[in-house]
């Protein structure tokens, strides 16, 4: 990095690509230039994170890549070291060759399988207990609740 302090250095993952490396500005409108629109922060691991657009999915943007929870991010993301307190820093080289070998294959997402992603099922309820059992909420006995 050039001596801008306020520079960090990210692992870029865009859909069909493999990903690379680049120093970006730690800063909210550079990271928003990056992924197209408005941020998304995302649980990678305790010493990293993934930024990506909010929006992805509803703007149909192109699947990049399947999550371990079985989700898939819509659009470019990145991805930057966490110093334990929540606050971006630059990845390190041992981060960047763990996050290039984890995303490097490219991952093909047909439109109807991101649309699937996107749409909420809407279960109606005619009070707090049907809710409950709609989502299928399983409520402990309640004595168990009493003690």
């Amino acid at each position: 990095m050039d001596g801008n302090t306020n520079l960090i250095r990210v692992l870029i993952v865009e859909p069909q690509k493999q990903p690379y490396v680049k120093d970006i500005e730690n800063d909210f409108r550079a990271m928003q230039a990056v992924v197209g629109g408005p941020i998304e922060y995302l649980y990678l691991t305790d010493d990293a994170h993934i930024y990506c657009n909010e929006e992805g999915k509803l703007l149909g943007l192109t699947g990049n890549r399947r999550m371990d929870n079985g989700d898939v991010i819509a659009g470019t993301f990145f991805i930057c070291g966490d110093n334990g307190y929540g606050e971006d820093i630059s990845l390190t080289d041992e981060q960047v060759e763990q996050y290039t070998e984890r995303f490097k294959e490219q991952e093909y997402f047909s439109y109807k399988e991101m649309d699937n992603m996107i749409f909420a099922r809407v279960k109606p309820a005619v009070n707090v207990d049907d809710f409950l059992a709609k989502m299928e909420f399983v409520q402990d006995d309640e004595e168990d609740l009493e003690r």
